[in-house]
C-alpha cells in the first residue's frame, strides 16, 4: 500500500510541475498504480481498513477515468493525487504498524 502510495504522491508532483512535460511518466505511474491495485484487490483489506480502501478505489478510478478523458484542471487533479497519497500512507501506516 505505501508504494500505491508513493506513486500518488509522485504522479501528483509530476503534475503540478509540469502536467504535459512529465505525461510519459505519469502515465507509466498511472498503469503501475493500477497493477498495485489489481494486486492488492486480491487480498481482503481488515475491517479497520476497507472503507478507506474502498473509498480510495472509487476515486482513484475516477482520477483514472479523468486523465483517459483529458485532465481540464491539472492542478486539482494533481491535487487529488496527492491527498490519496498522503490518505493511503497514513492510513497504511496505522494500519500495519
Amino acid at each position: 500500500m505505501l508504494d500505491t502510495a508513493e506513486n500518488l504522491t509522485q504522479i501528483g508532483n509530476w503534475s503540478l510541475v509540469s502536467f504535459t512535460k512529465e505525461k510519459g511518466r505519469i502515465e507509466l505511474f498511472l498503469k503501475l498504480t493500477r497493477k498495485n491495485l489489481n494486486a492488492l484487490l486480491t487480498f481482503p483489506p481488515t475491517p479497520t481498513f476497507k472503507p478507506s480502501f474502498k473509498q480510495f478505489c472509487d476515486s482513484y478510478d475516477k482520477l483514472e477515468e479523468e486523465y483517459r478523458n483529458g485532465v481540464i484542471d491539472h492542478k486539482a487533479w494533481a491535487q487529488g493525487m496527492l491527498t490519496w497519497g498522503n490518505n493511503l500512507y497514513h492510513s497504511a501506516k496505522s494500519t500495519w504498524s
